[in-house]
């Protein structure tokens, strides 16, 4: 597939000046537009500027409120119930991740449950956000709609429903783990539907539970659950986490919300902070994650693999590259992000 080289200031001006046009004010186009740049930044695409079709099509239903102000409904010293006042998810998670932060820092602990708020997308980088802060990082997203079919079943009736983990070294990148609890993530099904490519096997059945490795057919049908009974588990757990336990819909209600407009669905997250020095001393934490890593990349490696990365190790190394060189995109996707913009009246940058 054809792809363009997009300068990282202007993909990020472009991007502010179509959700200003589409409604938001100045604060939330700069947070959105920062969370896609930077899942582009990092190589992952299926959460970057390839997902402004669902980001404009919520805002013109009014399914997202492009001038939100987070604000907390309740809290103790560790925990926080943040409504997210039906703004994107770029803007809710970060006010919960920073929220978890500063509680953590205090407490040790902290859990902050985030409600009313559209998809957040890349949960790597709200880890990543509280690793950097020095404390282990969790989050947890329902996803919607469903996409998983349960163990035994074929009808999709779970999200994808992510979790991701960010674990600090204090003299490095942090480790950051973010991935779906379904066997492959929607959105590398929905870049192949693109240009008609054959999907794995494995990932997918079509509408009526065959196997199949056409991703229209995997988009009409359900996604495998990761590791089967095992998958399905840990995503009806993360959708327990960030759904019913912080005050969140679940299931073919939430369902039923997303698809109405001028409603903000009561779609939720979860986020978990953890100071290490806790626990014991930090000096001590640093020496055993950093010592394991090394001996993790220093064991024997498989014929024709030249070396063993950590999670998160190449998405970092993607960042620092794209950051000088300019973000690898679809040709494809940069135009359907031109054909967006002119429909709201605004000039796209001239790309070589």
């Amino acid at each position: 597939m054809q792809s363009i080289i997009v300068p990282v200031n202007v993909l990020r001006d472009f991007l502010c000046r179509i959700f200003l046009a589409l409604g938001c004010d100045a604060e939330n186009a700069g947070i959105i537009a920062d969370g896609l740049v930077e899942a582009d930044l990092r190589g992952h695409s299926i959460q970057g500027t390839d997902h402004i079709y669902s980001i404009a099509a919520d805002l013109k239903a009014g399914r997202l409120n492009g001038r939100a102000r987070p604000r907390v409904l309740r809290e103790t010293a560790a925990t926080a119930q943040v409504d997210g006042n039906g703004g994107s998810g770029h803007v809710g998670a970060r006010f919960a991740a920073d929220l978890a932060i500063r509680k953590a820092e205090a407490t040790g602990v902290a859990a902050v449950g985030l409600v009313c708020a559209g998809d957040i997308f890349m949960l790597g980088a709200y880890v990543e956000r509280m690793a950097r802060a020095g404390l282990v990082g969790m989050t947890f997203t329902n996803t919607v709609p469903t996409r998983v079919h349960p163990a035994g079943g074929i009808d999709p009736a779970l999200g994808t429903n992510p979790v991701a983990f960010g674990f600090p070294t204090f003299d490095g990148d942090p480790v950051i783990m973010d991935l779906a609890t379904s066997t492959s993530a929607v959105g590398h099904i929905r870049i192949a539907s693109y240009s008609s490519s054959a999907i794995p096997p494995g990932v997918a059945i079509d509408r009526n539970g065959a196997p199949t490795t056409d991703a229209m057919e995997a988009l009409a049908g359900a996604l495998t659950p990761l590791g089967g009974h095992k998958g399905f588990a840990l995503g009806l757990a993360v959708a327990l986490l960030s759904g019913s336990m912080v005050g969140a819909e679940l299931g073919s209600t939430l369902k039923a919300q997303v698809a109405e407009s001028n409603r903000i669905p009561q779609r939720g997250h979860f986020f978990i902070a953890i100071d290490p020095a806790s626990f014991g001393d930090i000096e001590t934490y640093r020496h055993r994650v950093r010592s394991y890593i090394a001996e993790l990349k220093g064991s024997r490696r498989a014929p024709g693999v030249s070396a063993i990365r950590i999670p998160g190790e190449r998405s970092m190394q993607a960042r620092r590259r794209s950051s000088v060189e300019g973000i690898e995109m679809l040709a494809s996707v940069w135009q359907h992000t031109v054909d967006i913009a002119r429909q709201s009246n605004v000039e796209a940058p001239a790309i070589e």
